[in-house]
């Protein structure tokens, strides 16, 4: 546990005296209650987020979901697989509505299933590729020893990942709007990076580069020679899309 305004390790965070009684801790150091969100509704924990403000991410990494540094913790593991399960449905309806092209065409001729199968493959693949990079290069190039914090760190990132919702409900005839909203993702994560890691934007901005480009090799090199090795096609015809952590990039 540490203080969410200044990073010094705390020993607690309050002092409960009866079920609905209970005092936050001072930091010791910078004298400001060592984790106020103790006490915050989630929908302003929310908001906090959207709006990128350090101590939530403090407070949600090494407070709330923190407490074991070998493994995520549970609502993280939810998390993980509700984003996941989410961003099949969003890279599915992404390449229905984009301009034909061999690739898609190909893997739209699947039967129902095999579709599901293709896009929630694709998407578990860009998981792994992003989780592994990040935490093999924090490990390696910065000496971080917590990698399940690293990986809530990404996990609650893609917050800005629910905005699509709205343009599947409502349709925006702006065929930008959901790469805009990428573009947004990883700003977010790179921010998220920075706070937790406590290093600089260009480190942060080159990590979150080789994930993206480890998951466009894996796309590339692994998952469309697999599913292409009966037809014509190659996947030199894969056009990546950098901005999609998630998203399809077959454009």
């Amino acid at each position: 546990m540490i203080c969410i305004e200044c990073a010094h390790p705390v020993s607690s965070l309050f002092t409960q005296y009866s079920s609905t009684n209970i005092r936050l801790t001072p930091c010791p150091n910078c004298k400001k209650f060592a984790d106020k969100y103790i006490e915050f509704d989630g929908v302003i924990i929310l908001i906090d987020l959207l709006l990128l403000k350090p101590q939530v991410y403090r407070h949600l990494v090494f407070n709330r979901f923190g407490t074991d540094n070998s493994s995520l913790h549970s609502v993280a593991k939810r998390m993980l697989f509700l984003f996941t399960m989410f961003d099949v449905y969003l890279a599915w309806v992404r390449v229905e509505k984009q301009p034909p092209n061999p690739i898609s065409t190909y893997i739209l001729s699947f039967p129902v299933f095999g579709q599901y199968f293709f896009f929630i493959t694709y998407c578990f693949l860009n998981v792994i590729a992003t989780h592994f990079t990040i935490r093999l290069l924090a490990r390696y190039f910065l000496h971080w020893p917590k990698p399940a914090a690293l990986s809530t760190t990404i996990l609650i990132s893609y917050a800005p990942k629910l905005f699509p919702v709205l343009m599947i409900i409502w349709y925006y005839d702006v065929p930008s709007a959901i790469a805009s909203v990428d573009w947004i993702v990883n700003l977010c994560l790179i921010e998220a990076l920075h706070i937790i890691l406590e290093c600089s934007y260009l480190t942060t901005m080159l990590m979150t580069s080789a994930a993206a480009l480890v998951r466009i090799i894996a796309a590339k090199f692994i998952l469309l020679p697999i599913v292409l090795r009966n037809t014509d096609l190659h996947a030199s015809l894969f056009e990546p899309d950098i901005a999609g952590l998630f998203t399809l990039p077959i454009n």
